[in-house]
């Protein structure tokens, strides 16, 4: 009796984590998403980088800010590129990178993908972590 409690408090809490894996000693918060004909590459936090990228016809940028805040138990290491899935799991990849993550201990970024005009984002992924994008693309 008390494995089959055990297995079914086990199966309670993975299903209440599904989908939010968060980031250690990072708080995640997606803030908004625009479209755009153009847009900054640049760095995360906002550094010197000052590229600016233009689409191609039948293209937009999807831009989604993200809010980060540092804990001080965060270990900083190199990240990967963060990128979105649309709604039949299309991955887009942004040019934005990750650098010195960790320096300030709170900051806003804004990674730009390119994606075919109309495209309905389904989620953002940051290493291991995801973000569902479905809510605020309802808006």
């Amino acid at each position: 009796m008390t494995k089959a409690l055990v297995a079914l408090l086990a199966v309670g809490l993975l299903a209440q984590t599904a989908g939010k894996q968060p980031l250690p000693g990072l708080d995640v918060t997606v803030t908004k998403i625009e479209r755009a004909a153009t847009a900054s590459l640049r760095d995360c936090p906002p550094g010197s980088n000052t590229v600016t990228a233009v689409t191609r016809p039948g293209e937009q940028f999807a831009l989604v800010t993200v809010a980060f805040k540092v804990a001080p138990s965060f270990q900083a290491a190199p990240m990967k590129r963060p990128s979105v899935t649309d709604a039949s799991d299309k991955k887009f990849n942004t040019a934005a990178t990750f650098v010195d993550v960790g320096k300030v201990p709170e900051f806003s970024c804004t990674f730009p993908f390119r994606v075919p005009e109309g495209t309905k984002l389904k989620a953002l992924q940051i290493e291991n972590a995801s973000y569902d994008l479905s809510s605020i693309e309802s808006k």
